[in-house]
């Protein structure tokens, strides 16, 4: 089984009364400049040691969810799309293995307020998912390659909100 499928059955799980179509994995904005930063100084605690890439890795991690914990959040999020909404929900863990578990709801937007807008900051993609029934937006963030079928996701979203418009 695929990493989405893994991940899609994780959150069609939180969600059994409502058909997941379709999953990404994203970060809460501010997490990947700070696992840049743990990556840095990981691999510098790491090259007295030896072994950078694996320090690297470590700090990178690690300052992704001292920043997550930092503001309250979770270290990675799962948004989980069905025919009429789009799921928010943490994910505790961001391992590769195991991590789509214990995925917990955060938020929902029906897909007919959903307003997407899109925007890079160097190789980060910022992400603003704004309610427009209530006005809130929600910001998350995931590096240009990755991000588990993002802009699959994001695409028709996007078009849906080109024709409320």
């Amino acid at each position: 089984m695929s990493r989405e499928e893994h991940a899609r059955e994780g959150a069609q799980s939180v969600i059994p009364d409502d058909e997941i179509l379709d999953v990404a994995v994203v970060m809460p904005r501010g997490s990947t400049f700070a696992s840049v930063l743990g990556s840095v100084a990981g691999v510098e605690a790491g090259g007295a040691l030896g072994n950078t890439t694996a320090w690297g890795v470590t700090g990178g991690l690690l300052g992704q969810r001292a920043n997550s914990a930092r503001r309250g959040s979770y270290p990675s999020i799962v948004l989980a799309v069905s025919a009429t909404r789009l799921y928010v929900l943490g994910r505790t863990t961001t391992a590769l293995v195991g991590g789509w578990k214990n995925l917990h709801p955060v938020a929902h937007i029906d897909r007919s307020q959903l307003s997407v807008r899109r925007h890079h900051r160097g190789t980060v993609a910022v992400i603003e998912l704004t309610d427009d029934s209530t006005g809130v937006t929600l910001e998350f963030e995931a590096m240009n390659f990755g991000g588990l079928g993002l802009k699959d996701l994001l695409g028709p979203l996007e078009e849906a909100g080109d024709d409320r418009r």
